[in-house]
């Protein structure tokens, strides 16, 4: 099968032409963006939506993990064990003790939890800010209300 014109081996296009593709959708994004406005409907769908993946990032994936790494990697502060309990990963995983285990799955399970709620707030205020712009406000706008 002959290599197709202009293309790079396996058929993956030059740097240059997935730039202006790039682009090209990143131009059509900010028109649906631009173009976008609530309905009360879509408000209610779209905060029921986000209210389930909250509650399935904040509570029920943490969880598991706490469960996974009690049971499976034996993470529960007791005797030291190795990071993977594991065959294959003996030779290269350092063992510690089960206290500094325990911190570690602690430290997972909270990172687990906080990480989906800081994306979502900094990516509801990027886009917040990138809709302003597209629509051409200024950036240093300020609510109605009070005094200067």
């Amino acid at each position: 099968m002959a290599q197709p014109e202009g293309r790079l081996v396996g058929g993956i296009a030059p740097p240059q032409e997935r730039a202006t593709a790039l682009q090209r959708r990143v131009a059509r994004l900010g028109e649906r963006v631009k173009a976008f406005e609530w309905t009360w409907t879509s408000a209610v769908v779209f905060s029921l939506a986000l209210v389930f993946v909250i509650l399935i990032t904040v509570a029920v994936i943490p969880s598991f993990w706490l469960y996974f790494a009690d049971q499976k990697l034996k993470w529960d502060g007791g005797a030291p064990h190795p990071l993977l309990p594991y065959s294959w990963a003996q030779s290269f995983v350092p063992t510690l003790d089960g206290f500094w285990l325990k911190e570690l799955r602690d430290a997972i399970a909270m990172g687990l939890s906080t990480v989906p709620l800081v994306v979502i707030l900094v990516g509801a205020a990027m886009m917040q800010n990138w809709r302003r712009k597209l629509r051409g406000a200024q950036s240093d706008t300020r609510p109605t209300g009070g005094y200067r």
